[in-house]
């Protein structure tokens, strides 16, 4: 920080200017500070005399050993602070280090810091190992019956499964990359936290200790599981999902191989990209794929009274695949439905909209990897999809047969359609750029632009005769 300008600053504010900020009492100026990392809030000593000290009573410390020069100084600063505070509380706690700077075999520094924590009863800890694939660091204890503990947060750590799990206050859990000693850790840590709100995983891509994840919890509202591919592993991963209260789900895995949902009645809102493990050398003959098929059906049955859903288009492949061997679910709440494309492959759209009959908005959107490979589209009649009204395409279109064919599938299968907007690629766009065209049925001809596209779009029967083509 550069204090001469801070000190310039200071002594060329004109005399009548007031120092709202300094006004403030500590309370609030201490809840501001709380969120600041610690290096930026030591930083506030140079603004004026009163806060010259005012920062070493901020009840919350977020320090990375990357902010310090030397480790000793690193150590004596979190050192300082637990002392501190002795006979007070804390809010936060966050620490993020390198194992093989901090963690010493004799004295579990670490440990030791947290177990102090825990004694003051920390409400918001975080706690990040950035070391590579390091795992050293074993969870004290302590934090698990740390009865004012009310946010977790856990990266690269190793988790057992103590004797002693009581966390009545815990509302928000998030592990990314942690390893368990006993498969059952996590779901004793879940069970025991009855107040569990929200929970985020982020699964290793090697093996973290749990083939069968079990979320089982009365009070949880939000569940994401994020797990990666990996080529080296070959075990079948189970996730049981059983939350009545759960209102949103995310999936994003190409790793478990079943999803199991027995108890989401509340469910609003979801976000799924899954495969369910499907690799080309497990697609071995009509009984697995009947067995999988029932399998991706009851997992669909589990979702299935969702109101508002992203879909990637890997998982409505898998979809389109086994709808031929099991009846697909009816989805009567969808209302709104995101679609995340990365091909062309538009032909299993239609096939999961006959079962979204309540759907009223529609987005086409993309992935970041985007290719070019799709098959022939709409190859038999659809139903109408009378309740649709909202189509956006988000996809850039290029004019391209394939992309054309999904326009005109919209436009003349439904009645009910207001509008449907469409984003053009730049190369399409000639002269100054085209913020927004509206095309209504009355148009016979493009008004403002000469390209092929537009005249396209105006070729295209439409079943709804109030409908707009709103092009960006």
């Amino acid at each position: 920080m550069d204090t001469a300008g801070v000190k310039r600053a200071r002594f060329t504010n004109p005399p009548s200017e007031v120092d709202r900020l300094s006004s403030l009492p500590d309370c609030l100026i201490f809840h501001v500070l709380l969120n600041l990392p610690t290096k930026d809030v030591v930083k506030t000593s140079l603004l004026s005399t009163r806060w010259k000290t005012l920062w070493k009573h901020v009840p919350g410390l977020d320090l990375d050993t990357n902010d310090f020069k030397e480790l000793d100084t690193f150590v004596t600063f979190v050192d300082n602070f637990l002392e501190r505070n002795r006979g007070s509380s804390v809010q936060r706690f966050k620490l993020t280090y390198d194992t093989s700077d901090v963690v010493e075999s004799n004295t579990g520094r670490v440990k030791r810091w947290l177990d102090a924590a825990t004694w003051l009863k920390v409400k918001h800890l975080t706690v990040s190992d950035n070391s590579l694939h390091s795992w050293d660091l074993v969870m004290s204890p302590t934090v698990y019956t740390c009865s004012s503990l009310v946010s977790l947060r856990l990266l690269g750590i190793t988790l057992p499964n103590p004797e002693r799990v009581s966390l009545p206050s815990l509302k928000a859990l998030v592990l990314i990359l942690v390893e368990f000693t006993d498969e059952r850790a996590l779901e004793n840590l879940i069970s025991e936290s009855p107040v569990l709100e929200n929970f985020c995983i982020e699964r290793s891509n090697f093996s973290d200790g749990i083939p069968i994840l079990r979320v089982h919890s009365k009070s949880l509202l939000t569940f994401m599981h994020d797990w990666g591919y990996h080529e080296d592993h070959n075990e079948d991963r189970i996730v049981e999902i059983d939350a009545p209260m759960l209102t949103y789900l995310r999936i994003s895995d190409c790793r478990t191989t079943s999803f199991i949902i027995k108890n989401t009645p509340s469910l609003v809102e979801a976000d799924i990209d899954t495969v369910f493990d499907l690799i080309s050398e497990r697609w071995l003959g009509v009984v697995i794929e009947v067995q999988k098929g029932e399998m991706v059906r009851d997992f669909l049955v589990g979702i299935s009274k969702v109101k508002d859903m992203t879909i990637a288009s890997s998982t409505l492949e898998v979809i389109y695949d086994y709808s031929r061997y099991v009846q697909l679910p009816v989805f009567r709440n969808l209302y709104s439905l995101r679609v995340r494309f990365d091909s062309y492959m538009w032909e299993m759209l239609p096939v999961f909209l006959e079962v979204c009959p309540n759907l009223k908005h529609l987005v086409v959107g993309t992935s970041e990897n985007s290719e070019m490979e799709g098959i022939d589209v709409i190859a038999r009649p659809w139903n109408l999809l009378s309740p649709l009204e909202h189509v956006d395409i988000e996809r850039h279109l290029k004019g391209e047969a394939l992309e054309m064919a999904l326009v005109g599938y919209f436009l003349e299968n439904s009645p009910n359609l207001r509008r449907l907007s469409v984003t053009l690629d730049d190369s399409l766009k000639k002269g100054e750029s085209v913020t927004k065209l509206t095309i209504s049925l009355e148009d016979d001809a493009p008004r403002k632009e000469e390209s092929d596209i537009f005249i396209k779009l105006l070729s295209f029967p439409r079943l709804s005769s109030s409908c707009q083509i709103v092009v960006y």
